[in-house]
C-alpha cells in the first residue's frame, strides 16, 4: 500500500497520464473493479475452504480452475466498461472546465490506447494475482489458518499495486505507438481471450451460475468509484501528496471492511450449512450457493453471536489505526512528505471516521444481501469497497482544507527537499 500510494503520486505527472487525462480517471475505476472481483474470488474460496468444500482433490481442482477462468471473464469485461466510462467522464469534465490543458487529448486513437491498457493490465493482473490468491487459500487451509483474515486485505493491497504498475508500464509503452494499429490489435486479442474464458467457464458446473451473478453489484460499484475517479482527477494535482494519502485513507478502511464482510459471510454460510445438516435440508425454498453452502436461512441470534460482530468490529478498528500511523511515519521518515501536526490530527480523525463507516456499511450490506437471498461473497464486497473509495478521498479533501484553514501546509518530498 505504501508503494501503491507513492506510485499513484508519481504517475499522475507522467507524460502518458498528462497527455491522456482519461488514464488518470481510469485508475480508481479499474483498481476498484479489479479489486472487487479478486476480493470476491478470495471471499468465495475462503468460505468454500472453511466449510470443507475444498478438501477433496476433484472438488478443489474444479473450483480453482473454474474460478480462475471466471476471473478472466470478469477482468476483461469490467476493464472494457471502465475504459468507456473513464472516457465519458473525461469528456464531461472537460466540457465543464472551459479551459482544457493543451497537452491533454481525447479522440479515437486515445480511446483505443486507454482500452488496450485497461484490458492488458486487468487480464495480466488476473492471471498473476488470481493464481496467487488460490494458492494462498489452499495453504491457509492446509496450515489450519482462517483465510478470511488474510486473503481479502492481500487481494486489495497487492491488486492495487500490481494493476497500477501494469497500467503505468503499458501506458508508457503504448503512448509512442498511439497512432499505430498495435493498441487496436491488443484490444482485439484480449477480447478473444475473454470469449475463450467465457466458454471454458460455461463448461464448469461449479462456477457456471456465477457468469450471470454479481454483475449488478460490480457495475453499481463502478458508478460509485467513477465519482471517486473524478475526485482524484480534480484534487490530485491541487493538494501536495494527495495520491499517497488517498491510498491509505481509502485502502486500509476498505481492507478492514472486506475482512469484516468475509468473516460475517463465512459465519452465515457455516451456520446455514450446520442448520441444513441438522434438519436434513431446509424447507424455506433456499438453494445451494456458489461456495457450496446451503441456502440463505433467516438470520437469528445464534448465527450473529457465533461471529460476535461488535467485538470483531472494534478489534478491526483498533488494529487499523496503528497501520495508518505507521504509514504516516514512514512517508515522513523517508522524506516523501512533510506532515504538519495539525494535518496529522485531522487525518487521524478522518481515518477513524472512514474506518468506522466502512465497518457499519459492511455489517449492514452483508445482512441486507443475505436477507434478500443474495450471496454476500459476490454482492457485498464491490459495493462496500466502492463506497469507502468515495468516502476516503472526500474526507481527505476536508482534512486538507481544515489544515490549510489552520495555516498548515502539506509539502511533498520533491518540493520539501528543494
Amino acid at each position: 500500500m505504501v508503494f501503491a500510494g507513492e506510485l499513484l503520486e508519481q504517475i499522475s505527472g507522467w507524460r502518458a497520464f498528462r497527455r491522456v487525462d482519461e488514464l488518470l480517471i481510469l485508475v480508481p475505476i479499474l483498481i476498484n473493479l479489479k479489486g472487487n472481483i479478486e476480493m470476491n474470488l478470495s471471499a468465495r474460496l475462503s468460505t468454500s475452504a472453511n466449510i470443507g468444500a475444498l478438501d477433496t482433490t476433484k472438488a478443489r481442482r474444479a473450483l480453482v480452475m473454474g474460478n480462475l477462468w471466471l476471473l478472466q471473464v470478469q477482468a476483461i469485461a469490467v476493464s472494457a466498461v471502465a475504459a468507456g466510462v473513464s472516457f465519458a467522464l473525461g469528456a464531461v469534465g472537460k466540457s465543464k472546465r472551459k479551459v482544457q490543458k493543451m497537452m491533454s487529448r481525447s479522440g479515437f486513437l486515445e480511446f483505443t490506447t486507454v482500452l488496450s491498457c485497461a484490458l492488458s493490465a486487468a487480464s495480466l493482473s488476473a492471471v498473476i494475482l488470481g493464481s496467487f490468491m488460490c494458492a494462498l487459500v489452499l495453504l491457509c487451509r492446509h496450515w489450519s489458518l482462517d483465510p478470511d483474515n488474510i486473503t481479502s486485505p492481500l487481494a486489495a493491497c497487492l491488486g492495487d499495486l500490481l494493476t497500477l504498475s501494469l497500467l503505468a508500464i503499458l501506458a508508457t509503452f503504448l503512448l509512442p505507438v498511439v497512432s499505430s494499429p498495435l493498441p487496436a490489435l491488443l484490444s482485439t486479442a484480449f477480447g478473444l481471450l475473454g470469449l475463450l474464458a467465457f466458454l471454458r467457464t460455461r463448461r464448469n458446473a461449479d462456477v457456471r451460475p456465477l457468469l450471470s451473478d454479481g454483475w449488478s453489484a460490480l457495475f453499481g460499484a463502478m458508478l460509485i468509484s467513477a465519482c471517486a475517479g473524478m475526485v482524484l482527477d480534480w484534487f490530485v494535482r491541487d493538494y501536495e501528496g494527495f495520491g499517497m494519502m488517498a491510498i491509505v485513507i481509502g485502502g486500509v478502511p476498505g481492507s478492514v471492511g472486506s475482512v469484516f464482510v468475509s468473516r460475517l459471510s463465512t459465519a452465515l454460510h457455516a451456520a446455514a450449512e450446520a442448520a441444513a445438516q441438522g434438519t436434513e435440508g431446509t424447507e424455506d425454498g433456499s438453494s445451494t450457493s456458489s461456495t457450496g453452502a446451503v441456502g440463505f436461512p433467516r438470520i437469528n441470534k445464534d448465527m450473529e453471536n457465533g461471529e460476535r460482530p461488535v467485538v470483531v468490529g472494534f478489534t478491526l478498528l483498533a488494529v487499523s489505526l496503528p497501520v495508518a500511523l505507521l504509514y504516516l511515519l514512514f512517508v515522513w521518515a523517508v522524506g516523501w512528505m512533510s506532515l504538519p501536526g495539525v494535518f496529522v490530527v485531522f487525518f487521524v480523525i478522518g481515518f477513524i471516521m472512514t474506518t468506522a463507516l466502512s465497518l457499519l456499511v459492511a455489517y449492514w450490506l452483508t445482512h441486507l444481501f443475505w436477507r434478500h437471498q443474495l450471496d454476500p461473497d459476490t454482492y457485498c464486497l464491490p459495493i462496500q469497497s466502492s463506497v469507502v473509495d468515495l468516502l476516503g478521498p472526500a474526507i481527505l479533501v476536508v482534512c486538507y482544507e481544515l489544515a490549510q484553514a489552520c495555516g498548515a501546509e502539506v509539502v511533498a518530498g520533491h518540493r520539501h527537499s528543494q
